[in-house]
Order: structure tokens, then C-alpha cells, then sequence
């Protein structure tokens, strides 16, 4: 790409720059005209669509050699290794090429079925046993690339350790043969029962070849092929840039629909916030649109005008996707205590589940209604997924005739005000306005906030940076008596850090209460030195090696920015939470469990009581309060159910599959 960009002459880059909506056609003509005679264009394109050259192709020595590795560590009972090597062995090797008279792909199904009834996991076994008897002939989604190994591309779940591979290609995994059929378009054929590949695999799973039907694991109901475009020895995925890989499958699906481009790209309505873009964006825009046409000319069956308009087109969808596509998470969690089993099961250690959770980027998407709602920093929506579909839930009360708005990443309590103005100018194209943005909001004023000079005082001592962005906002009430966006549970306790006359003076370094004057400059200084102990905490907290004075220093490094920081800073919770790991590891639970509850409280003060932030962190609360054998654990985990319930609905539990073991010792506890 870098290298197309730079031949591009001056007065070219200069058209696509000023380039708009109107004349984009005209600019798509004279660069498409530019690279029709470029043999560099046309090899790029050959590199894309060419089987032959199969960048991501499949590769039968390779998978041999990777077979013999798996056959090894299976003779020497390391069943992990051997389950990765059969694995990767899968995902390249020909689904039409034998290996010593067997079917190279069913034999390794076989090899790897074998290694899972060691591991005990039979069921994946006696799908892999299926898969061996029936091997296949050799709006849209795409996954991220950083989950390609974890997750299935087609429907986004987490992949089981008997995971699937294209028959084609080398990237993807599925987490089923369902999914790689969907994903496909392709339809399974019976292969003969008899590979004599049966021997030397345990007596039960070799009853179970012989007495399977094929037709148990078909599909009559394929989908939308969106991988077979793309899947000639080359996944574009694995090339292009997600947005473009994106607007392929769009396409695909709009002409499979025989819906015209043209046609298809103004039913989205969707908006594109084209002349925002940035200069060097919209030269790459431009050049992915047309190289994106050039592969779906090759790949496709149906025919797609070569010019500027149909270009013109593309442009403008991928930027509908950049601005509207939606991100699609997941659940992770890890325990702190050591890493989860290798197949996602819980640990037996007596001091398990006090785990970190977090939302997992795995893919992005459009939907045509869902990417329709409005954004707002304080949403009073939430949005979840469940394998491919979007799920909305309102999470508190809506009166009549107001907007329901979902946010597109950053909320309040997570950034503050200038950092979520940024992130959205520069991701989406436009300065956010919603009442958090227009409005002052307390948690922008105290998230970063540092601690009054006075002792006894409770005021804010505000930076520059986002002292200017505040004083933009104030222009929006009368006084600090008139913010409206207050919680019910912030209007008694943080109105404390404001001024009782109702006026809101906002000075870089001058307190908001009592207007003394904070040197910002030793403050800064002072912060930075904190972090090196709570810096040099984390790196032995990775390497498992905690001393007491590491730790003393970190204890240390908390007082000083409880000095400095003001109580309910975010860095403030950050470090509880970090020493609450910390005393986990070498086993100070109580410990543990004051560190997290003062992080609660503070982030309780950021985001409200009933946020989903705030179930993350009773998770962790409670599973070292199950594993200390304290009842307060009741109340949390309670907690956590309601908050979940609030997000998730019937869907909890499939969204949070850590609730059901918590739980499960919850009554053990109680018992």
C-alpha cells in the first residue's frame, strides 16, 4: 500500500484530497485510469485472487511435518502439545491429499480425537470422530485480527480445543462445522466410512466410528457464503485492513441479493462523514476501493462495472463502515491466582475466581438498525451480543418521547470529558454534544482531580488541559447548583468538593472550594515517583516474586497519592485494586478484600452503583471473600446478579459464564 501511495503523483493526491461526495466519481476515474496500466497494481491483484499463489494457502508438507511433531508428543504423553501440533496441522493441510493411503485431513481429525479422550474431553472427541467420517469437499461480520486464534470466525465464540479449519485457506478456525459451512457456503459430502485409520485409538472411540451415521452433523440451511469471495488460497482478512474485508462481504451480499450497488449503499442510510476524513485516510481510502473492485471482479461470479462511479460507491461504503460499524465483545476472565485451565474450565485451587474481567474486541459489524442510535457518553442503553446477534436492553428508566442513546466506546467515569471528545472526533468524525459532553459532570471534574493543599478540605484542583475543556462547557449552566446531569447518588457527597455559593470558578491549580493554590508542577512530580513502585509492584506480580519490600513501597506510593490525588481520583482505584491482586498472590486476603472494597467505593463515586463496571468489580470482591469462607459474599454476589440481570436480561449467564460457579460456592458457603 505504502508503495502504490508514493507513485501517485502530486496533482493526483492533491484531486482526492479536496475531493466531496459530487465529485468523487470523477476523482475515482482519473486514479483508477492512473493504476490500469501499473504492472505493480495488477501483481497486487494476481497476489489477492491467484490460487496459485496462495499466500494463506494450504501447505501438505508443512502439515506433515506438523503431524509427525503431534505424533511424538502424543508418544510421550504431553497431550497439550500434541492437541496444538494436530491442530495447526489442520488448518494446513489439503482436504484432497492422502498420506500413506489415508486422507491426510480425517487421519489427523482421528489423531487429534485420540488426544482428547486423553485430556477428557469427550465430546469434542466424538465430533472430531464425526468430522473424519465426513470429510468436505475442497449484513455482514468480520472477526479482529488480534482473536483470529481464539475465537470462531463466524459467529464469534470462544474456540474449543477441537476447533475447525477452512478447507481452503489456512487462517480461519470455526468453533463447529456448522459454522465453517455458513461461513463457506459449502455443503458436506459423505466420504467412505473405511480410511484404516482406526488403529491405535482408545476401544470407545473406535466403537463410536463404526456405529456413526453421517447424516447427524449436515446442514440444509446454509447462509450467505461471506468467506467463499474471499477464500482462494489468499483470506483477505488476513491482507486488508478489517473495514475493507468488511465492505467486501457487504458487496457480496448486496449482489448475491441482486440489489445494485448503488442501491444498496443508500438503503444502508447510513452516514459516512466523508469530508472529515483525513487527507492521507482518503488517499488510502481511495486506493483500497479500487483494489477491492479489481478482487471481486476475479472472485465473483457476477459481474461489477470497472469506473468511477462503482468506485465512488466504495468509497463512500467503507466510510459508512468506519463511522457506523459496531464493535462485537465478549467476556474474558483470568484468575489471578495462576492462569485458567488451558480449555477454559475453572482451577480446583481453593482460591480461585478472583479474576480480573474485561470486554474483549473480537470483531466489528454492521447492523443496518442497531448502528442507527445516537451516541451519548452517558448512555441509558446497553448492547450485547450473543453469538451473531444484537441484543439492546434499556439499563435504567427512559421517560416518554426521550432518545435512547448507546455509547460507541468511551461513557463518564471511564474518560474524561477532552480525552472522549478526541476519541470521537478522531474515530467517528464528530464533536460528541450529549449532556455529559454540553453539561458540567462531576466525574469529569474529579476523575483526573488533585487534592486541596488544605487538609480538611474536600475541594477539586483541576490541570490546564482540562480546565479548558470544562470552561466550554460551563457556558452551558447558570451555576453549579444547575447541573443537571448529577446522579441521585453523586448530588450529597461530591456537591461536598464544590463551592456553597453556587458559583463555579475554574482555575488551572486553585481549588474549586476554598480557592487555595496547588503547586500542579511538584504535584505532577510527585505522582510520577509514586508510579515506580506501583510500576515495579506489576512487573513482579507477572513474574510471581512479591517481596514485602516491594510491596511496602507500594503501600508507601499509595499514601503519597492520597496526598496528592484527590480522594476519588481514578489512578487512586487503579492502585487499590493492583495491591488487592497483589495480596492475593502471597495470600493476605483481608488484605485483598479492603484494597478492593476501597476501589469499589471510588469507582462506585464515577460511574454509580448499578454500572457494569461496578459487577466486574464485585466479581472480584466476592471470590476471595467465597474463598476466605465470608459471608459477605452473599450481599455482592447478589449484587452482581442484579447488575447483570439489568444488562443482560435472560442472557446473563450466557454472558457472563463465571456467575453460575460463584454461584454454585455461594451455596456451598451458605450450606
Amino acid at each position: 500500500m505504502e508503495k502504490l501511495k508514493s507513485l501517485v503523483p502530486d496533482s493526483l493526491k492533491r484531486m482526492v484530497v479536496e475531493s466531496t461526495p459530487d465529485s468523487l466519481p470523477l476523482t475515482c476515474s482519473s486514479l483508477l485510469n492512473f493504476f490500469s496500466d501499473m504492472e505493480l497494481f495488477h501483481q497486487m491483484v494476481r497476489d489477492l485472487t491467484d490460487p496459485e499463489r496462495a499466500l494463506c494457502g494450504k501447505n501438505k508438507d508443512a502439515a506433515l511435518e506438523l503431524k509427525q511433531k503431534g505424533n511424538q508428543c502424543f508418544l510421550n504423553e504431553d497431550y497439550g502439545s500434541a492437541l496444538t501440533c494436530y491442530s495447526e496441522a489442520l488448518r494446513l493441510a489439503p482436504v484432497d491429499v492422502d498420506d500413506m493411503d489415508k486422507n491426510l485431513v480425517a487421519a489427523l481429525y482421528v489423531n487429534r480425537a485420540s488426544v482428547l479422550h486423553k485430556l477428557d474431553l469427550l465430546m469434542e472427541g466424538r465430533r472430531d470422530c464425526n468430522r473424519a467420517l465426513q470429510i468436505s469437499q475442497s449484513y455482514a461480520k468480520i472477526i479482529s485480527k488480534h482473536c483470529r486464534e481464539t475465537h470462531c470466525h463466524y459467529c464469534l465464540n470462544d474456540l474449543p480445543p477441537d476447533k475447525v479449519s477452512c478447507t481452503s485457506c489456512s487462517i480461519p478456525l470455526y468453533c463447529s462445522q456448522r459454522c465453517q459451512i455458513r461461513a463457506g457456503g459449502q455443503m458436506l459430502r459423505n466420504h467412505p466410512v473405511k480410511h484404516g485409520i482406526q488403529g491405535n485409538i482408545s476401544h470407545n472411540l473406535d466403537t463410536y466410528i463404526s456405529e456413526i451415521t453421517l447424516g447427524n452433523d449436515s446442514e440444509s440451511d446454509v447462509d450467505f457464503p461471506e468467506h467463499k469471495h474471499e477464500c482462494q488460497g489468499v483470506h483477505w482478512p488476513a491482507v486488508f485492513p478489517s473495514e475493507i474485508a468488511l465492505a467486501g462481504r457487504v458487496l457480496i451480499k448486496s449482489l448475491a441479493a441482486r440489489s445494485p450497488v448503488a442501491n444498496f449503499v443508500d438503503m444502508l442510510n447510513l452516514s459516512h462523514n466523508y469530508p472529515q476524513i483525513h487527507p492521507e485516510s482518503k488517499l488510502e481510502l481511495h486506493i483500497y476501493s479500487i483494489i477491492l473492485l479489481y478482487c471481486l471482479q476475479h472472485s465473483s461470479r457476477t459481474e461489477l462495472l470497472l469506473n468511477g462511479a462503482s468506485i465512488a460507491q466504495i468509497v463512500i461504503l467503507i466510510s459508512q463502515i468506519r463511522v457506523n460499524s459496531m464493535t462485537i465483545f465478549r467476556m474474558k476472565s483470568a484468575d489471578v491466582n495462576g492462569p485458567l485451565h488451558q480449555f477454559g474450565k475453572f482451577s480446583h485451587s481453593e482460591v480461585s475466581l478472583t479474576s480480573n474481567v474485561e470486554q474483549v474486541k473480537v470483531g466489528q459489524a454492521i447492523y443496518r438498525v442497531g448502528s442507527l442510535f445516537n451516541h451519548s457518553c452517558q448512555p441509558n442503553i446497553g448492547v450485547y451480543f450473543v453469538s451473531r446477534s444484537l441484543f439492546i436492553r434499556t439499563t435504567e428508566f427512559v421517560a416518554v418521547g426521550c432518545p435512547l442513546e448507546l455509547s460507541y466506546g468511551p461513557q463518564v467515569g471511564q474518560w474524561d470529558c477532552k480525552d472522549r471528545l478526541k476519541f470521537l472526533k478522531d474515530e467517528y468524525s464528530f464533536r460528541c454534544e450529549c449532556r455529559a459532553c454540553a453539561e458540567v459532570n462531576l466525574s469529569d471534574l474529579i476523575l483526573n482531580a488533585f487534592h486541596c493543599v488544605s487538609p480538611n478540605c474536600p475541594g477539586i484542583v483541576l490541570d490546564s488541559c482540562v480546565v479548558n475543556c470544562e470552561k466550554q462547557k460551563t457556558r452551558h449552566v447558570q451555576s453549579a447548583t444547575g447541573i443537571s446531569t448529577l446522579e441521585p447518588y453523586m448530588q450529597v457527597d461530591m456537591l461536598k468538593c464544590l463551592p456553597s455559593n453556587g458559583s463555579l470558578p475554574i482555575d488551572p491549580g486553585y481549588c474549586l472550594k476554598c480557592d487555595s493554590y496547588c503547586d500542579l508542577e511538584s504535584s505532577f512530580a510527585a505522582v510520577n515517583r509514586a508510579w515506580i513502585s506501583i510500576t515495579r509492584l506489576k512487573d513482579t506480580m507477572v513474574s510471581g516474586e512479591i517481596s514485602s519490600t516491594v510491596l511496602t513501597a507500594a503501600l508507601n506510593s499509595l499514601c503519597l497519592l492520597r496526598s496528592t490525588l484527590h480522594a476519588y481520583n481514578k489512578r487512586i482505584s487503579e492502585v487499590e485494586d493492583i495491591l488487592a491482586e497483589a495480596f492475593c498472590l502471597v495470600g493476605e486476603l483481608q488484605l485483598a478484600v479492603d484494597h478492593c472494597k476501597t476501589s469499589i467505593e471510588i469507582l462506585e463515586k464515577l460511574y454509580g452503583p448499578n454500572h457494569i463496571v461496578i459487577g466486574y468489580e464485585l466479581v472480584k470482591l466476592s471470590s476471595i471473600q467465597l474463598s476466605m469462607g465470608d459471608r459477605g459474599a452473599v450481599k455482592n454476589i447478589n449484587r452482581v446478579s442484579e447488575i447483570f440481570s439489568r444488562y443482560y436480561g435472560s442472557h446473563a449467564d450466557i454472558m457472563f459464564p463465571y456467575l453460575q460457579p460463584l454461584q454454585g460456592k455461594l451455596s456451598k458457603l451458605v450450606q
